[in-house]
């Protein structure tokens, strides 16, 4: 078990003595009430230090527009009682840490946002979570420069959109359309309950300081107007996975560039880096293995053994043919030889 869900076990487990406690020997049959109103609580997010865990609580209501969801902060050792650190209906989510630990940023949606965007939220300071972007396509899932002056994210941009301002035009376009109806020259055209449409992600960088605008590094890239590329799919949407190199001076995302053979051929993702400043992505693998989730590997100081510097971890699920896969694990890859060594299993 991780020690996240060790924390989070242990202050569960010590919430509910503390309320049998006070109900004493009152029982009742449990409801339907009982179970469907229970809070529900996020997996943690760790500080850098490991002294601090972030995670979410999620209050139901029979009326949507009730429920609630917060972000709550707990010392890991279990020396203090959690405490809220958001109050509104929205939920937050995609938490992560300054690299100091004095911080954190995430994904919401406040009362005034059109869209859902980044926010940052002093822990030390506390009071109110300030928004650091303000893209028309919205963002999510930040990942902070080593250096915490900038901030990474995701959007889904509109084909050929290199601009806000084109985004913006385009969303208009299609808001203004006296039809619904959609052509699809490949698949998949579905994913679970909702229909895909011709956005695509992409990766911005969001400057901290005041007044700098966000910049869409992967505009205009031959890799992104490729008909199969794509970032990874899931019940929340389509998203690129994507981590800083230690140096802060460039950006290792895992994509496809065959999405579109979807019906006839394994579709995987490989690893590519980027420049910070923008410009064409190279590929750094060459192998037929699915790549996903980079982190710095530089920050993971509870691997059993050091991390090399100058590195990315990356999650690494083997294709061997359609419908079978070899147990994924992980590897460290130098961005600069793209010299890949498996160093753990998961």
């Amino acid at each position: 078990m991780k020690l996240g869900h060790l924390v989070l076990a242990g202050t569960l487990l010590s919430a509910a003595d503390s309320s049998a406690q006070q109900s004493g020997s009152a029982r009742h049959t449990i409801t339907h009430e009982d179970i469907f109103l229970m809070k529900r609580v996020g997996a943690p997010t760790l500080s850098p230090d490991g002294r601090w865990a972030v995670f979410s609580v999620t209050e139901p209501s029979y009326v949507e527009a009730s429920q609630v969801s917060d972000l709550w902060l707990v010392p890991t050792n279990g020396s203090a009682a959690p405490r809220r650190l958001t109050n509104t209906k929205s939920g937050e989510s995609s938490v992560e840490w300054s690299p100091d630990g004095r911080k954190i940023a995430f994904g919401a949606r406040r009362e005034d946002d059109s869209t859902s965007q980044i926010y940052v939220l002093g822990i030390l300071e506390g009071g109110e979570a300030t928004r650091v972007t303000n893209v028309s396509t919205g963002a999510s899932t930040p990942r902070w420069r080593p250096d915490g002056r900038a901030i990474l994210f995701t959007s889904m941009i509109y084909p050929g959109a290199i601009t806000d301002s084109a985004n913006r035009s385009a969303a208009a376009d299609r808001r203004g359309r006296k039809y619904v109806a959609r052509v699809y020259e490949s698949s998949p055209i579905r994913l679970w309950d909702r229909w895909l449409d011709d956005r695509k992600p992409s990766l911005f960088i969001q400057p901290l300081e005041l007044g700098a605008p966000a910049k869409d590094i992967l505009a205009g890239s031959q890799l992104v107007a490729g008909a199969g590329f794509g970032g990874q799919l899931g019940s929340g949407g389509e998203s690129i996975s994507a981590a800083w190199t230690p140096d802060g001076t460039g950006v290792v995302f895992a994509a496809t560039t065959n999405r579109n053979e979807w019906t006839f051929h394994d579709v995987s993702q490989a690893l590519w880096l980027v420049s910070a400043a923008g410009g064409e992505p190279r590929r750094i693998t060459s192998d037929a293995a699915d790549y996903g989730a980079p982190r710095d590997a530089s920050q993971r100081t509870h691997l059993q053994q050091p991390a090399p510097r100058d590195v990315v971890m990356a999650r690494i699920g083997n294709a061997t043919g359609r419908g079978r896969w070899k147990r994924p694990f992980r590897r460290f890859l130098d961005v600069q030889s793209r010299q890949p060594q498996r160093v753990l299993s998961v």
